[in-house]
């Protein structure tokens, strides 16, 4: 039974002009109307800022803060500060919320007692149309933390993202969790690892709930060396503390998977652009990878073993690739 609590839902943005209404749209259409929707103008220059107030002009649960631009880690971590909802969710300001999201994730953690609650999404393209790619097959039901970290590090059902999660708020604050604001990129991943790690019980919700839109040129395409510098600290927290939390393997795996995806994705980008891009021969193994070659293709097949020539023949390319 739905309790009817505050539920906080934090925006950041900049110069968003041309999508910003949809997103704000699909939060005040959800089904579950006790919200407190918080919109955090990070210093754009374009027409957002009258656009967010005459929002928050017309619906009294929209709040909005205008800002100098400090990044999006910032722009969150001000929302969350300034949220005072019993729960709370993040939603980027280029995507688009479902109606029932609300009311489905909440539903979730007042049936279950659970802390947070996850659900699956879609991956779309930039008019709305679905990408094909591998997407998220989570089961109706919840588990412990230790189970819900064991399905962040082996899977990628759940990911590090802010937007597919409602979350107690206490959690957060009570555990001084924050975005990293000297980060470029990769701000959410440890976060929320680390949230779930200090929930008693995480809800998943099958349904896919979230629609994250893919823009060209956005972040998740473009890898500078801070980025890349960005991605490897924050695997390098992860591993930390899963180590801490007794889960060695999961956390090994996790690393080795996901810089060896990372490196492969920008390969296949650089040979795409015919070489433009400057990737080959730029780093060197140690300058990405976490564990050394072995360790690295020891670390996945545990968890893989199905595909052990698969992933052979990737690090094969990644290691003449690089320098």
């Amino acid at each position: 039974m739905l309790k009817n609590e505050l539920i906080s839902v934090v925006v950041p943005i900049y110069n968003a002009e041309n999508y910003i209404k949809r997103c704000v749209d699909s939060i005040l259409a959800q089904t579950y109307e006790n919200l407190e929707v918080i919109l955090v103008d990070d210093g754009s220059t374009d027409s957002t800022p009258s656009i967010l107030d005459e929002y928050a002009d017309k619906d009294k649960r929209v709040r909005v803060i205008h800002k100098e631009n400090a990044g999006h880690a910032h722009s969150r971590n001000q929302g969350l500060l300034a949220s005072s909802g019993e729960f709370i969710t993040f939603m980027d300001c280029d995507d688009y919320m479902h109606p029932d999201y609300m009311s489905k994730m909440y539903g979730a953690v007042c049936e279950d007692g659970s802390d947070m609650a996850c659900c699956s999404f879609n991956y779309v393209d930039e008019s709305g149309t679905r990408l094909g790619w591998s997407e998220p097959s989570l089961v109706r039901c919840y588990v412990n933390s230790l189970t819900a970290q064991k399905k962040f590090l082996t899977s990628y059902d759940i990911e590090g993202f802010s937007w597919n999660k409602l979350v107690r708020r206490s959690i957060l604050i009570d555990n001084n969790l924050r975005y990293p604001e000297d980060q470029k990129a990769f701000v959410d991943m440890f976060l929320w690892y680390r949230a779930i790690s200090a929930c008693d019980k995480v809800s998943f919700v099958a349904d896919k709930l979230y629609d994250y839109y893919q823009m060209s040129g956005s972040v998740v395409h473009t890898i500078d060396d801070i980025k890349m510098g960005n991605f490897r600290t924050t695997l390098s927290n992860i591993r930390n503390a899963a180590h801490e939390n007794g889960l060695v393997a999961e956390g090994d795996y996790y690393v080795s998977l996901r810089m060896m995806n990372q490196v492969y994705d920008q390969i296949k980008t650089d040979i795409k652009s015919r070489f433009k891009s400057g990737f080959y021969h730029k780093y060197s193994w140690d300058e990405l990878f976490i564990l050394d070659k072995k360790d690295t293709s020891e670390a996945i097949y545990r968890f893989d073993a199905g595909v052990k020539l698969q992933n052979r023949m990737k690090a094969m390319l990644i290691g003449s690739y690089l320098k």
